[in-house]
């Protein structure tokens, strides 16, 4: 089964993340598959724009843990890493205005994702989060400074090391979204947004989000190292395998 479903409705291209019955965790094959179809639709001309969701009643509940626990070494641990990061990345990075629309569970990588985006639309019934701590991780740079640069250091803080999630209310006061709706009218919706996006010129939309996106770019790329070398020492520890171990039973 692929991991990812891509269709077109005119001018807007959707990407569905493809493991319902994992929640849409993030594997290797998904990512490398998210990579692939980026890099494809970034030299299409007829795809102006790109939604992004999950098939099912998940968004992505973040990194498959059986991933995570195959992890034997630092090498290989740090090019899962990389993977991770260089994922979200082409997300910050696609040249074209993308959207998230995060219709259920977003949690860690997932919601990380999911805040790559230019904006986000979220379900009243979904919930949004990072856990990495509970299970003795750590985010991808990327998504780390992403959160940062979405609601400032101090929120940041909180929700990094509390792991607590959010409901759709508590995530658009806090600046996590851009949009909520009903889950009956989230197709709607999401339809409305492309077409109002889209009323922009091309060339000022890429031109826009380059300007915007320079800075925290920047940073992203000056960070993935550190934090990649970080990921690939906790993933051998004692504690990370435990906890691993535990959160899987719950």
């Amino acid at each position: 089964m692929e991991k990812i479903i891509y269709r077109q409705k005119g001018a807007v291209g959707y990407m569905f993340f493809n493991r319902p019955d994992k929640w849409n965790a993030m594997d290797t094959g998904m990512l490398d598959e998210i990579q692939a179809l980026l890099d494809r639709l970034a030299g299409d001309e007829t795809v102006r724009m790109l939604v992004i969701s999950g098939e099912g009643k998940s968004f992505s509940s973040g990194v498959d843990l059986k991933c995570l626990q195959t992890l034997d070494t630092v090498d290989e641990a740090k090019r899962f890493a990389r993977l991770l990061e260089s994922t979200a990345e082409r997300i910050f990075g696609f040249p074209k205005p993308t959207l998230a629309v995060i219709n259920g569970l977003a949690l860690g990588g997932g919601f990380g994702m999911a805040t790559a985006a230019d904006i986000r639309l979220m379900s009243t019934g979904a919930r949004v989060g990072y856990p990495a701590v509970k299970l003795g991780a750590i985010l991808p740079a990327g998504c780390t400074l992403l959160l940062e640069s979405l609601v400032g250091r101090a929120k940041a803080m909180d929700l990094l090391l509390t792991g607590r999630q959010l409901d759709a209310p508590q995530a658009l006061e806090m600046g996590l979204v851009h949009y909520i709706a009903e889950p009956e009218a989230l197709e709607k919706r999401t339809a409305e947004l492309a077409a109002t996006i889209l009323e922009g010129g091309d060339t000022a939309l890429q031109l826009t989000k380059q300007t915007i996106n320079y800075r925290t770019q920047l940073l992203m790329q000056a960070a993935t190292l550190y934090a990649t070398d970080n990921f690939a020492y906790l993933s051998q520890t004692p504690d990370w395998e435990q906890r691993l171990k535990n959160f899987g039973k719950e």
